[in-house]
């Protein structure tokens, strides 16, 4: 049975608390949270509830799965716990790795793991990653979707007065991470699986649309690759589609399958 940790307790965080805790090859030890834990079915379970990531907590389960910003990542990368044979990390927030890529080389031993999240193809793209010249994200979300993103601290664009599908932001995916860190982890991921450093970026908010779709447009020599991802927002938070959720409980049911779809 593998003893798993969960950092992170918001939407998705409780979501897999549940599937796991429902899964016999699975022992869920500990949730990650600072705030207090509320209104969960959880509280009858043999797990301990921790507000801080510890050395102990670390060297105690053989999965980290985080579920909570790209600040967290930092934190969690810090502890030299991490880096030891048959640790398994899993990364949401994969814009915590885009900023501490200098760190992540440096694990030599663990092995980290990024979900699909909310797009496909990423798996194309990672065989043909030596032959790209071009990678392109195109990403449309509802407004609402975007509220809170650092970059309307400094922005003239008010998100309560779009009526119309607009392009609000274009650059490349090292800006990306910081001026939208909860909606375009999507573009790490990206980053993962190309290598491309001139990963192109543009966010379109459209009010008229009910989903959060992802374009991708990869070229080289191999060809090209497109693809569109229209994922419904999960229920409790907007800023977060449903697939980025079953990519993780894909990962879990794929470590104990003995077919394997990577």
């Amino acid at each position: 049975m593998m003893r798993i940790a969960i950092i992170g307790f918001g939407n998705i965080g409780k979501y897999l608390a549940e599937w796991i805790c429902n899964d016999p090859s699975y022992d869920l030890r500990y949730v990650v949270a600072r705030k207090e834990i509320e209104n969960t079915n959880l509280t009858n379970q043999p797990i301990q509830f921790r507000k801080e990531i510890t050395s102990d907590l670390i060297n105690d389960v053989d999965i980290i799965i985080e579920c909570a910003n790209k600040d967290v990542v930092t934190q969690l990368l810090k502890f030299p716990e991490l880096d030891r044979a048959g640790l398994k990390l899993v990364i949401i927030s994969t814009g915590g790795l885009y900023e501490n890529k200098v760190t992540l080389q440096k694990l030599k031993n663990c092995e980290v793991i990024l979900p699909v999240g909310a797009i496909a193809g990423l798996d194309a793209i990672k065989a043909v990653n030596d032959e790209i010249s071009s990678v392109k994200l195109e990403t449309t979300k509802h407004p609402k979707s975007l509220e809170g993103a650092p970059f309307f601290n400094n922005s003239k664009i008010d998100l309560l007065f779009i009526n119309t599908k607009q392009t609000i932001w274009e650059g490349k995916v090292s800006e990306a991470v910081k001026q939208f860190p909860k909606n375009i982890n999507v573009a790490a991921s990206i980053y993962f699986a190309s290598k491309c450093e001139d990963l192109l970026i543009k966010i379109i908010a459209d009010p008229n649309t009910k989903s959060n779709m992802h374009e991708i447009t990869c070229e080289g020599d191999f060809g090209k690759i497109y693809t569109r991802t229209e994922n419904k927002p999960s229920p409790n938070n907007p800023k977060t589609s449903f697939l980025a959720v079953k990519s993780v409980v894909s990962i879990l049911k794929n470590m104990n399958s003995n077919i394997k779809i990577n």
